[in-house]
């Protein structure tokens, strides 16, 4: 009897292995800025949407989060992409490069932390603090294949520069980027103008690109008037949190 018990035991696993069933996780990286940040390391803020994504999420993914406070797209002349350097603030060193460096080499240390899904929301700083970033719409600074980050100081540039370090480093990975949402801080067409720098660089390397700015209800004029789905003309409120979340959810599981 309990020979044929065994037996049985190991025609199931086998039938389990055979069928390609997995009870793994979709593994999901998350870099940006403070729009990411805010919902915290264990996405339990919910002011910030990682909290509400998390929620509807939870059978399907773990996420990893890298992104920072502060954080920008655009290099600056002494960028040097140092992993180990920390700011919540815009700062030299605090760009989504370093992201990228930290998740490539977290990825090799921890095989479970090497992503199917990397999400990029980043872009608002870019925008607000537009004129801390020189050089930042300058489209004859240009990416070149083995540019340095400091030599990378458009906006395009470094988004190309990381979309590149990207693309080789996890060829089988899905890799989005989302542009930022509209606010009060500055204009409408400053964030446009911003989406379609990321827009026009994600289709360029063949990367998906999120049009946030476009789809997410937030508005300048609303938000400029009354915060209504923010708590300062930028950051989400609950409400704002929930349907940045609910956009992003739709876009990388229902689509």
């Amino acid at each position: 009897m309990k020979i044929k018990f065994i037996t049985h035991i190991i025609f199931l696993l086998i039938l389990i292995s055979g069928s390609g069933y997995s009870s793994a996780k979709t593994t999901l990286a998350l870099l940006g800025d403070s729009m990411t940040w805010i919902g915290g390391d264990s996405c339990d803020k919910e002011r910030g949407w990682t909290c509400h994504f998390k929620s509807a999420a939870d059978s399907l993914c773990r996420i990893d989060t890298y992104a920072r406070s502060g954080a920008t797209w655009t290099n600056t002349s002494t960028t040097k992409g140092d992993p180990q350097a920390y700011s919540a603030k815009l700062d030299d060193e605090n760009v989504i490069f370093a992201q990228v460096i930290r998740l490539i080499e977290a990825s090799k240390n921890d095989p479970e932390k090497r992503p199917d899904i990397i999400l990029i929301y980043a872009g608002a700083n870019d925008a607000w603090f537009a004129s801390k970033r020189p050089g930042i719409f300058n489209d004859s600074i240009k990416f070149t294949g083995d540019t340095l980050p400091s030599a990378c100081t458009s906006l395009s540039s470094s988004i190309d520069l990381c979309c590149n370090m990207l693309r080789e480093n996890f060829p089988e990975v899905r890799i989005v980027l989302m542009t930022p949402i509209e606010m009060s801080k500055t204009s409408v067409e400053r964030i446009n103008q911003v989406g379609d720098i990321i827009e026009r660089c994600g289709q360029k390397a063949g990367i998906e690109v999120l049009r946030a700015d476009k789809h997410v209800p937030i508005r300048h004029a609303v938000e400029k008037k009354k915060f209504t789905y923010t708590t300062d003309g930028v950051h989400s409120n609950p409400a704002g949190a929930k349907l940045i979340a609910d956009y992003i959810f739709t876009s990388l599981f229902t689509k």
